[in-house]
């Protein structure tokens, strides 16, 4: 049986809200005599970083077969790769704080590389797609992100470095 990641609506619309609103503010300061280009310019280059880097690392569309687990980035509306699960190494689950709660976030890991990520936030049938991958793939570790430790990305190669302590966990 294969499962399918769904996208939370909240997802979706941050998605055309940062997008939409880039570009109509762009062509609207573009065609207007009085107002300035420079801050449309330096949020439309905020969205494009956003696509980028988050969009890129977390929005993927995942689906999950007997055998295998494909992923496409960008909601589904990029780059698609498949893995076997036998190159996988496992899976991590971390859970970050933001704004007042807690996001659980499951990477999946090939080589000590996140290649998969999988969030409460985007995906909307995250415990379900959650349980398939606890039955096909080990369990590596579960860390509790704080405000004062942060994950590096080296090479990467995920590392988790403690500020107050100045070392690597």
């Amino acid at each position: 049986m294969k499962y399918k990641t769904k996208f939370s609506f909240l997802s979706i619309f941050v998605c055309f809200t940062l997008t939409g609103s880039a570009i109509g503010l762009l062509f609207i300061t573009s065609s207007s005599t009085e107002a300035d280009i420079v801050l449309p310019i330096l949020f439309l280059l905020f969205v494009i970083y956003f696509w980028l880097t988050e969009f890129r690392t977390r929005a993927h569309k995942i689906e999950i077969s007997k055998e295998k687990i494909s992923k496409k980035i960008y909601f589904g509306l990029g780059q698609g790769k498949e893995y076997l699960y036998k190159e996988l190494d496992g899976f991590i689950i971390t859970k970050q704080p933001n704004n007042g709660s807690t996001s659980e976030y499951i990477f999946l890991i090939k080589n000590n590389r996140r290649i998969i990520c999988l969030s409460e936030f985007y995906h909307l049938n995250y415990t379900q797609i959650k349980l398939e991958i606890e039955n096909k793939l080990k369990f590596l570790e579960e860390k509790n992100i704080t405000s004062r430790v942060s994950i590096k990305k080296c090479s990467g190669k995920i590392k988790l470095f403690d500020s107050s302590e100045n070392k690597i966990l």
